[in-house]
């Protein structure tokens, strides 16, 4: 195998630079050309999660404390930040770059993966005169119509090299690696440089006089597999340019719903709030399947003559922990006014909807949470969905049938 086994493909890599303080200048003109810090007020505690260039001129860095960079950079603007905002830009970017291609993998909110390899004779050709260069500042330029916000893109064979490539020149940067320049390319650069090779590794690399990635290339891969085991042979392809990973479709949703309709119109308050805590369970399970959390929950209440109520809550911090989500949706059905009628149609729905792992959390029970999802979830695809539920939704069991996927629902395409 070598690197140009995957030379035919043409993946892109952007990165948007400076996101969260670029899309505050981006909303605000008076903030362009100014250091901007997001992260907290001037007087909070905390540290800094994005600093403008501006900012990082001063020697201001992301995890920096506040206080010190309030020292360092005292004519910065300080900020807490705006989620809503930084998702909205978020989804201009996702309109913009399903033009190029449907081939679009998010990674966070300002980092995707573009495979423009079915697409790329659309914006390039002889005819055209246009180039993948060319077809990157195309799409810089619509990102700074749209948004005001710069970002910079790597183009090349496959995907790691793409990564890289886009970190190369920032910002607004373009880096093109063509076909067969993938070692030549990566050679030079520092071994921690590619992904995957963290502190450790890169201590165990040192001790070995192994300090860019051409040298890690040119080690025998069986050396490697000693050093690192199964990961060692992933580490000396990287190292050599080769990545055969695939661009795997993955944007952000609007919303993610579960809903289902009775098979008999209902007022049995166990089923109602049963069923409700059984769509939730599975609402909860596709967040976390597609790596995604909750920023708000709604509750959908539909009567027998049609009618029907739907509230809404913002959360206090995103999740996609089923327990923290339906404690919501109690307390939604608490407020809609009780009615003397029998409900047909009931529902959640996420919405909006963010990326998981965007704003870790110190000193709660997340990490908990966590693991504690990774562990059903591991039960759920050896024995079943059914196979761990909450007591109360188990009283689904007098009114429905069981699968190993799950309760049998009147109307199933909609429980999915």
């Amino acid at each position: 195998m070598n690197a140009g086994t995957h030379n035919s493909r043409l993946i892109a890599h952007i990165d948007a630079d400076a996101f969260f303080a670029s899309v505050e200048q981006g909303f605000n003109p008076l903030l362009r050309g100014r250091p901007v810090i997001v992260g907290g007020t001037k007087t909070q505690r905390g540290v800094v999660h994005t600093a403008s260039y501006e900012a990082r001129a001063c020697g201001v860095h992301t995890g920096m404390p506040l206080a010190q960079a309030r020292e360092i950079c005292p004519q910065a603007v300080f900020l807490k930040g705006d989620f809503q905002h930084y998702q909205a830009a978020s989804q201009v970017l996702q309109e913009i770059y399903l033009r190029y291609t449907p081939v679009v993998e998010f990674t966070s909110l300002d980092d995707a993966y573009l495979d423009l390899t079915g697409s790329r004779h659309l914006f390039t050709g002889p005819g055209r005169r246009r180039d993948p260069v060319a077809l990157a500042r195309e799409i810089q330029q619509a990102v700074e119509a749209a948004l005001h916000i710069g970002v910079s893109i790597g183009l090349a064979g496959n995907k790691v090299v793409a990564r890289i490539a886009s970190g190369h020149r920032k910002p607004r940067g373009v880096v093109y690696v063509p076909p067969g320049q993938e070692r030549a390319f990566l050679a030079p650069l520092p071994v921690d440089a590619l992904p995957g090779v963290g502190r450790v590794a890169k201590a165990q690399l040192t001790e070995l006089k192994i300090f860019t990635i051409g040298q890690l290339a040119a080690m025998p891969r069986l050396v490697l597999e000693e050093l690192f085991g199964a990961n060692g042979k992933k580490l000396w392809e990287l190292a050599n340019g080769i990545d055969a990973r695939p661009v795997r479709t993955r944007i952000l949703p609007r919303q993610i719903s579960r809903e289902t309709t009775f098979e008999e119109d209902t007022m049995d308050r166990v089923i109602i709030m049963a069923t409700l805590q059984y769509l939730t369970e599975r609402l909860a399970s596709r967040l976390r399947h597609l790596g995604l959390q909750a920023r708000g929950i709604g509750v959908k209440l539909r009567y027998s003559d049609f009618t029907q109520h739907q509230l809404t809550t913002t959360l206090p911090q995103a999740t996609h922990h089923a327990g923290e989500l339906f404690g919501e949706v109690e307390r939604l059905v608490a407020r809609i006014p009780r009615r003397r009628l029998r409900i047909r149609h009931v529902g959640v729905q996420a919405r909006p909807i963010e990326w998981n792992g965007l704003q870790p959390h110190l000193f709660d029970l997340t990490p908990r949470r966590e693991l504690l999802d990774a562990a059903v979830d591991a039960i759920r695809r050896k024995f079943g969905f059914m196979a761990i539920l909450p007591a109360d939704a188990l009283e689904l069991r007098k009114k429905y049938r069981v699968d190993k996927s799950g309760y049998i629902l009147h109307s199933p395409a909609l429980t999915r």
